[in-house]
């Protein structure tokens, strides 16, 4: 299966990359894992409605037309680890890819949340993107070791 991950950022820094490259490795290798960056507005002065549009534009660019997307909003529904790996499981199943994009820091415009098939929520805080793309590899991670019944996992 291959699984990409979208998201609003800028170059990734240092510490950011070996985190990223730590879960990278502990991912199995019938998981095929990439990433596109899309960079925010330029303009510090864009208004919540451009910079959402110019986000949502950018991103629906990198959506292939055969994925299954999650986007991940602080809108969304809160789902667990277990059933993050459940649903893993069934896309696997399924021979589906999956898309997950890290809404921006305004949230999500209404036509990108029209184009996901899953709007999620991983918690209720509000994390920076740079490490919230952390977490969600980590959580990737523990949703193939749950559906490996590897130790991981308690």
């Amino acid at each position: 299966m291959k699984c990409k991950i979208i998201s609003i950022s800028h170059k990734p820094a240092d510490w950011e990359k070996k985190a990223l490259d730590f879960y990278l490795k502990q991912i199995p290798s019938n998981l095929k894992l990439s990433f596109a960056e899309v960079r925010p507005p330029a303009s510090k002065t864009a208004s919540r409605d451009i910079t959402l549009q110019h986000e949502s534009a950018e991103i629906i660019k990198h959506i292939g037309s055969d994925a299954y997307v999650i986007l991940w909003d602080r809108e969304g529904d809160p789902i667990s680890s277990n059933s993050l790996a459940k649903l893993f499981q069934e896309k696997i199943d399924l021979a589906c890819n999956i898309t997950m994009i890290i809404g921006g820091s305004y949230g999500s415009a209404p036509d990108l949340v029209k184009q996901a098939d899953l709007v999620l929520s991983a918690s209720e805080l509000t994390f920076p993107h740079r490490l919230f793309k952390i977490l969600l590899m980590e959580q990737i991670y523990r949703a193939s070791a749950i559906n490996r019944n590897h130790p991981y996992h308690k």
